[in-house]
């Protein structure tokens, strides 16, 4: 009996040791994702943190979900993922949860609901996050990834500073492994491409640069700001109206370096038969021509490793016209031609009008004054 009794003291003990989790959630926070869509996968996470059923009138998933990832002593962290600087500049907050009430509380003040980003450096965040866990003595977590695309990385050459690279390049190596365990993916009906990824992550083998060095993840610089000089302030929804198919764009940015590279990408909104250009420039402007009608999201980045900036971004709208021109000569042509056809016609029946009155005139149609009386009677 004794013996019974220790081994399900045992098995409690082991349960209750296995059911501790470390919940880690990625939250895509670009302009792509829509705020019901941020707003929907907030909650999903409570209930799924909670062990509350899933909606399935909004979410499908393609496998089974844990009723249940967090217990009492679980640790939880929600990290926004963004552009390079929403990255690096996260300052890590970590706590405990004991309860539902303390778990649907630190995702209502922590899990972000607003897109505000260009774009989404996915490899950076992966592996700050690990590098987070290592600092903070975690070696497991379960990974709560919410975005739109998972793996809607920056991709191309991203103006990483030297930091940022080692920890791309020192993530998951063959000699700095990180283990990612195959997840499961909650879809959202209304948008299959949102979805709330599940995924267990183990960094028991893994290395972050520096770790516990001078470079550490909380001594980070603050970034320079790139503000745009010209066609500033524009939105999708309200941009910047332009009459011709070339602009100049130009920018500031206080403290870089001198010779900074900048980088000037232009993207298309909706142009048929148009794709997005990456242009590089070093200076503080850059002419862009033959820019087709419609309009263009325009962002200015970054493109130097010795030193870290925000990028700027406007939209404009280009409104050139096009071959309009043309028919408007035709049209005030046409009009010209209609006026002197008129003028013309109304001359011409004057100029008939008058000879008409000059026919029925007696002393201009040749009659005469009877000459030929007899008058021989009068002598």
């Amino acid at each position: 009996m004794k013996r019974l009794l220790y081994l399900l003291l045992l098995f409690i003990v082991a349960f209750q040791a296995n059911a501790q989790e470390n919940v880690f959630i990625l939250v895509d926070v670009s302009k792509s994702v829509k705020q019901n869509e941020l707003l929907n996968a907030k909650q999903l996470v409570k209930d799924i943190l909670t062990g509350n059923p899933i909606n399935s009138s909004a979410f499908i998933t393609d496998g089974n979900v844990q009723p249940s990832l967090l217990r009492a002593g679980s640790k939880i962290m929600i990290m926004p993922l963004g552009e390079r600087t929403t990255v690096m500049n996260f300052i890590p907050n970590i706590v405990d949860v004991n309860n539902q009430a303390e778990i649907i509380s630190f995702i209502e003040q922590n899990f972000p609901i607003t897109p505000r980003d260009n774009w989404t450096y996915i490899s950076l965040a992966k592996a700050r996050m690990a590098e987070i866990a290592k600092k903070k003595n975690i070696n497991n977590y379960k990974l709560i990834f919410v975005s739109d695309n998972i793996s809607d990385d920056f991709g191309g050459r991203p103006n990483y500073s030297t930091y940022e690279q080692q920890l791309v390049d020192g993530y998951n190596t063959q000699s700095n492994p990180v283990r990612e365990e195959p997840g499961i993916r909650i879809k959202l009906i209304s948008n299959n491409a949102f979805s709330v990824f599940i995924q267990k992550i183990d960094v028991s083998g893994y290395t972050p640069p520096n770790i516990g060095g001078s470079q550490s993840i909380d001594s980070i610089s603050a970034p320079l700001k790139i503000e745009l000089t010209t066609f500033k302030g524009g939105t999708s929804s309200k941009p910047i109206v332009h009459k011709e198919n070339k602009i100049t764009i130009g920018w500031f940015c206080k403290n870089a370096p001198k010779n900074a590279q900048y980088k000037i990408r232009v993207s298309p909104i909706n142009i048929s038969g148009e794709k997005a250009q990456t242009y590089t420039a070093t200076g503080n402007s850059y002419n862009l021509s033959n820019l087709s009608n419609g309009k263009w999201k325009i962002t200015v980045s970054s493109n130097s490793t010795n030193f870290n900036a925000s990028s700027a971004t406007t939209t404009i709208e280009i409104n050139s016209g096009g071959s309009y021109w043309f028919l408007w000569l035709l049209l005030i042509a046409a009009l010209g031609g209609a006026g002197y056809w008129y003028w013309k016609k109304s001359q011409d029946d004057k100029i008939k009008k008058l000879n008409s009155m000059s026919n029925n005139d007696s002393f201009s149609s040749g009659s005469t004054l009877n000459t030929n009386s007899d008058n021989s009677g009068y002598f």
